[in-house]
C-alpha cells in the first residue's frame, strides 16, 4: 500500500483497534500524534496528528446511537491536524481550536493543503 493514499484508512484501523490493545478509551477532543513528534502523515502532506469529535456536517442527531439504557454508541470523525494545531489545542482546549476551524472554513473532510489554523505569521505577515 502506497501511504500517501492509504494513512487515512490506517488511521480509522488503528484508532478503531487502540481501545482493544491498549486496554484505554478514546474520546471526544482527543489528539493523537503520529509518532512522538507528530510527524506528518505521508510525504504529500504536512498534517501529523489526529483530532476524534463529532462530525460537524452532521446533524446532532448523528453523534449517538441509544442501544439500551446502559448501552450508548457515540461516533466520531478523525480530523488530520498540524503539530501546531494539536499545541495549541493542549494549552486553550479543543473549543478555541475549533474557533479556528471556524475562522478558516475548517470541515471534516480531509484536505492535505488545507490552511494551517495555527501556523505563525512572521513578522512581514508572511507564512
Amino acid at each position: 500500500m502506497d501511504e500517501i493514499d492509504y494513512w487515512p484508512t490506517r488511521w480509522l484501523r488503528t484508532l478503531a483497534r487502540y481501545p482493544h490493545e491498549c486496554h484505554d478509551w478514546l474520546g471526544w477532543g482527543h489528539t493523537i500524534p503520529n509518532g512522538e513528534n507528530a510527524e506528518p502523515f505521508a510525504l504529500n502532506t504536512k498534517l501529523g496528528c489526529m483530532l476524534l469529535m463529532p462530525s460537524i456536517s452532521l446533524p446532532i442527531e448523528f453523534y449517538e446511537l441509544h442501544i439500551s439504557e446502559l448501552k450508548t454508541i457515540r461516533f466520531f470523525c478523525l480530523y488530520p491536524i498540524y503539530k501546531e494545531e494539536m499545541d495549541y489545542k493542549l494549552k486553550k482546549g479543543v473549543e478555541a481550536l475549533f474557533d479556528k476551524f471556524d475562522m478558516y472554513k475548517i470541515s471534516n473532510v480531509v484536505d492535505i493543503n488545507r490552511p494551517n489554523t495555527c501556523l505563525k505569521k512572521s513578522l512581514f505577515g508572511f507564512r
